[in-house]
C-alpha cells in the first residue's frame, strides 16, 4: 500500500473520531436540566383570621378533620405551542392511591403527597384523580370515599362526604418556571366549598343527632351535597412555593 492511501486513511479515520466526539460533547451539552419539585396540599381560607394556619369556622360550622384520597397525580410541561407533556409525580410508600389528611382533630396540617425530578421549563396543568379510599380496612371512616369533612354544624357532630372518581384538572398561573429547587402547594379554600350554604338547609333528617352531607341524600340535604361538589373544582387553587 502506498504512503499516500495509507495517509489517506490515517486521516479519514482521525476525522470520523472527532465528528463522534464532537456528536457526543454536543449530546452532552443538550442534556435536559433537572429541579426537584415537591407537591404538599393543605386547607386555607380567604376569611381574616389571627391565626398563622387560618380559621376553620365559617359561620355555624366549625371543621375538625379533611381529607381526601387521590391517584394518577401528574404537572404539565410546556414543550411546544398547544403542545404539553405529562410527568408524573412520584409518591414513594404510598401506592397507586393514597389518602392525603388536610385537618385532623382541627389542626391545619401540610401534607406532602409526593416529589419528583422535572425538567426545567414552563408548566401549564396540575392534575389528579380523586378516587374512593379502598385500599383501608371497611372500619376507617375514610374506606369508600373520596373527600370527607368532619365538622361541628349548628353544635350538631356532621360529616360531609364524597365518593366521586373524577378527574381534577387545576390551571398554573401564567408563565410558572421550573427553574431551581420548588414546592408547589395544593390548597383547598374551605370558605369556598362551603360557599353560598344556608345553614337553615342542613338538617339532621332521621334525629340521630348525626348530621350526615352526602351523595345517597343522607338526612334530605340534596341541596347541600350538590352545592357542596359545584363548589368543589373551584375550591381547589396552587400556590406556588418559594424558590430555595
Amino acid at each position: 500500500m502506498s504512503r499516500t492511501r495509507i495517509f489517506r486513511n490515517l486521516l479519514l479515520a482521525f476525522s470520523t473520531t472527532a465528528l463522534v466526539v464532537s456528536c457526543s460533547q454536543n449530546d452532552e451539552m443538550q442534556e435536559v436540566q433537572e429541579s426537584e419539585v415537591v407537591l404538599s396540599a393543605k386547607v386555607s381560607t380567604n376569611i381574616p383570621s389571627d391565626a398563622d394556619d387560618g380559621s376553620l369556622v365559617f359561620k355555624n360550622v366549625t371543621v375538625t378533620d379533611v381529607s381526601i384520597s387521590v391517584k394518577d397525580v401528574k404537572m404539565l410541561l410546556r414543550i411546544a405551542e398547544n403542545k404539553s407533556k405529562p410527568i408524573s409525580i412520584i409518591t414513594p410508600n404510598k401506592g397507586p392511591k393514597f389518602v392525603v389528611p388536610l385537618v385532623t382533630d382541627e389542626h391545619i396540617l401540610l401534607s406532602r403527597m409526593g416529589s419528583f425530578l422535572a425538567p426545567n421549563g414552563f408548566y401549564t396543568n396540575l392534575t389528579f384523580d380523586l378516587t374512593k379510599a379502598t385500599d383501608l380496612p371497611k372500619s376507617s371512616p375514610m374506606y369508600g370515599k373520596s373527600v370527607m369533612i368532619k365538622a361541628d354544624w349548628k353544635g350538631i357532630p356532621s360529616m360531609m362526604y364524597m365518593d366521586l372518581e373524577d378527574k381534577i384538572d387545576i390551571k398554573f398561573n401564567a408563565a410558572t418556571e421550573i427553574t431551581a429547587t420548588q414546592e408547589i402547594v395544593l390548597e383547598l379554600y374551605m370558605d369556598q366549598l362551603l360557599m353560598g350554604i344556608d345553614p337553615a338547609l342542613v338538617q339532621d333528617g332521621d334525629g340521630d343527632g348525626m348530621i350526615i352531607v352526602g351523595p345517597n341524600g343522607e338526612d334530605g340535604n340534596e341541596v347541600v351535597y350538590d352545592m357542596i361538589e359545584a363548589n368543589l373544582e373551584d375550591a381547589l387553587k396552587l400556590k406556588n412555593g418559594e424558590f430555595k
